[in-house]
């Protein structure tokens, strides 16, 4: 299979994983009961809860790569549209955009790591959380 057809394959089915995540995202953040409290949602609320779920770090994480793949390779897609590109220059395209797109991540995965609400809740902070509720 051509290089091409496998980056239209992975565009149509990154648009779709991100149509999903978009959603799980929404609603873990946004719209679920376990982050409603008597005091309204918060962002501290928000993050405790986030944060101390691995699944939640693992949808986001994901939402993040996969937006990346989709986003860069539809730059690199609109670029290459242009028929009168030389091969080093769409070579040059590929290879800044992968750069670009390994600093992204790099600083997205760590901005979760560096989270100071991604250590496990001691249980002082769990009570605290229990009676949040």
């Amino acid at each position: 299979m051509y290089a091409r057809v496998i980056n239209w394959y992975l565009q149509r089915i990154t648009g779709a994983a991100l149509l999903l995540l978009l959603i799980m995202h929404f609603w873990v953040e946004h719209f679920a009961s376990e982050v409603r409290t008597p005091t309204g949602l918060t962002f501290e609320v928000i993050q405790k809860r986030f944060f101390h779920n691995p699944w939640f770090v693992a949808i986001d994480i994901s939402f993040l790569f996969i937006a990346l793949y989709h986003g860069l390779n539809g730059i690199r897609n609109i670029i290459f549209d242009f028929d009168r590109l030389t091969k080093p220059f769409r070579v040059a395209v590929t290879v800044v955009l992968i750069v670009f797109g390994c600093v992204i991540a790099f600083w997205g995965v760590t901005a979760f790591i560096g989270n100071p609400h991604f250590n496990p809740m001691n249980p002082q902070e769990k009570s605290q959380v229990a009676s949040a509720r």
